[in-house]
């Protein structure tokens, strides 16, 4: 791990996070739009059902390996108006052989009002966040398990936590810790708090380990050590859930050396981001993005220079 680019990142990351402006996704019954951002798709047997935390507006300052006018002209390509992109957060409920598996937990209170939706949509669709048997935490950064630290205790109280157990190390090392910007260092008591939240059903796992009811673990590392993604298998039919393979679409599939502030290892980050990319379009795998626009589900495919994002269609039925 190059932990020089770690406290480079932090840095940024720090910055990044000061200037944030959000809006809020609003609930059924809600005052506003009135809309829930969910959808439901079958993948095999398995129903996957995507679910909006809300979003983060990232602009170019976040961003490295582009500067604000490349930043621009990408978003203005994808006809997105700048400065800012609007980064989803997103997660996914799993509902397969008899077993509910979240992926993610979202932002909880971590990063304001424009964030945290994710309970309360679980709850407007019916969704009983007791009820799920499993969380599977790509990585614990505050916007994937930030929801698990509420007021009233974890949502998720009957649920075992899967987490890569790299990650585990990393944020829960003292000595790392003491020598991250004293800005970062809330990352790390929200992720010891997170795991904490589910004493003795923390579920360490390494490589690409077996998790049940058809999702295996796949080690994508960079943005964190124990960065990992979650390849759903139902009959003949898959998805890979990949995490923080992209934080800005428009910029980071036509040009997937760009990395994030946000990254542990940016030189791994966008090496780990290349090889997903090549295998998902020469494998035409279907992908689930955490910050991928909502809901995040689709595919890659090569061009000429970079790649592109073709999201899946409406499944009618």
């Amino acid at each position: 791990m190059n932990r020089r680019d770690f406290f480079t990142a932090s840095a940024l990351a720090a910055v990044g996070l000061a200037g944030l402006r959000v809006a809020p996704v609003k609930a059924a019954g809600s005052a506003g739009t009135g809309l829930v951002a969910a959808r439901e798709f079958q993948i095999g047997d398995a129903k996957v059902t995507a679910l909006s935390d809300g979003f983060l507006p990232i602009d170019a300052s976040a961003l490295i390996g582009i500067d604000a006018e490349g930043f621009a002209a990408l978003l203005a390509d994808a006809y997105l108006p700048g400065p800012t992109h609007p980064t989803g957060v997103n997660a996914f409920l799993v509902d397969h052989g008899g077993r509910l598996t979240l992926i993610d937990a979202g932002t909880g209170t971590a990063f304001g009002d424009g964030l945290g939706h994710l309970v309360s949509t679980m709850t407007t669709l019916g969704l009983d966040p007791a009820a799920v048997d499993a969380v599977c935490a790509t990585h614990l950064h505050p916007d994937h398990i930030g929801g698990i630290l509420t007021e009233t205790g974890n949502p998720f109280a009957n649920a075992t936590l899967h987490v890569n157990e790299a990650d585990l190390a990393f944020w829960g090392d003292a000595d790392i810790k003491s020598k991250a910007p004293a800005e970062f260092q809330g990352f790390f008591d929200m992720a010891t708090g997170a795991v904490a939240a589910f004493g003795d059903r923390l579920m360490p796992f390494t490589g690409e380990s077996d998790l049940g009811a058809g999702l295996t673990a796949m080690p994508l590392p960079g943005h964190t050590p124990g960065h990992t993604g979650f390849m759903l298998s139902s009959g003949d039919d898959t998805l890979l859930f990949f995490g923080d393979i992209v934080h800005v679409g428009p910029v980071q599939f036509p040009r997937p050396e760009v990395t994030i502030g946000f990254d542990v290892d940016t030189e791994m980050a966008a090496a780990t981001r290349a090889r997903v990319f090549d295998m998902a379009s020469a494998d035409r795998l279907r992908i689930a993005g955490a910050h991928v626009s909502f809901p995040g589900v689709g595919f890659v495919e090569a061009e000429s220079e970079g790649y592109r994002f073709v999201p899946q269609s409406w499944q009618y039925g």
